[in-house]
C-alpha cells in the first residue's frame, strides 16, 4: 500500500467472484461441508438432501442428485436457447467441472464456465441453507451478472 493513498474494500462483485471460484476448489478437494458434515457435527437435524431424500455428500451433490442433475439441464438447455442460440452437448467431466472449450469463441466459452461455477455455487449455498432451487431466480441472477458486466466502463 502506497503511503497517503486509502485502501478501498473489494467490490461486491469481486467477492462474489472470489466465491465462485473458491466453491470449485473445495469442491475439487473435497472440503466442501454439506450436510452430512453439518448433521455429524450436530448443526443440522439429519443429513438427507433436502431435494431428493438420500443422505447428502459432495458425490451426492454434485455427481448423483438427481434433482441438480436435472436443474442443471435445465441451465445448460436456457443457456443453449438463450445466449448461444445452439445446442451444447457436454462430458460428464465437462459438466462436474465447467471446463468447456470452445475453439471458435473463446468469450462465449468463458460465460459458460462462469455460468456453470455460479450454478455450483447456487446450487451449494440453497441446499447448505434449505432453499429451494428454482431455475428462474439462477437466471435472473446471472442475467444481472452478464448485464452488469457487460455495463462496466
Amino acid at each position: 500500500m502506497t503511503p497517503g493513498k486509502k485502501h478501498s474494500p473489494p467490490s461486491k462483485q469481486a467477492y462474489v467472484k472470489n466465491q465462485i471460484k473458491g466453491i470449485s476448489i473445495k469442491i475439487i478437494r473435497r472440503i466442501v461441508f454439506t450436510k452430512e458434515e453439518l448433521f455429524r457435527f450436530g448443526i443440522k437435524p439429519n443429513d438427507d438432501c433436502l431435494y431428493y431424500g438420500e443422505k447428502d455428500s459432495i458425490d451426492h451433490s454434485f455427481k448423483h442428485c438427481h434433482f441438480v442433475n436435472s436443474f442443471q439441464t435445465e441451465v445448460i438447455k436456457w443457456f443453449s436457447a438463450k445466449i448461444t442460440h445452439c445446442s451444447i452437448h457436454l462430458k460428464n467431466e465437462e459438466k462436474l467441472f465447467g471446463l468447456t472449450k470452445c475453439s471458435h469463441n473463446t468469450e462465449l466459452a468463458k460465460k459458460f464456465n462462469h455460468t456453470m461455477l455460479s450454478m455450483r455455487y447456487y446450487v451449494y449455498n440453497c441446499k447448505l441453507h434449505d432453499i429451494p432451487i428454482i431455475i428462474s431466480d439462477f437466471v435472473n441472477k446471472i442475467l444481472l451478472k452478464y448485464k452488469i458486466k457487460n455495463n462496466k466502463p
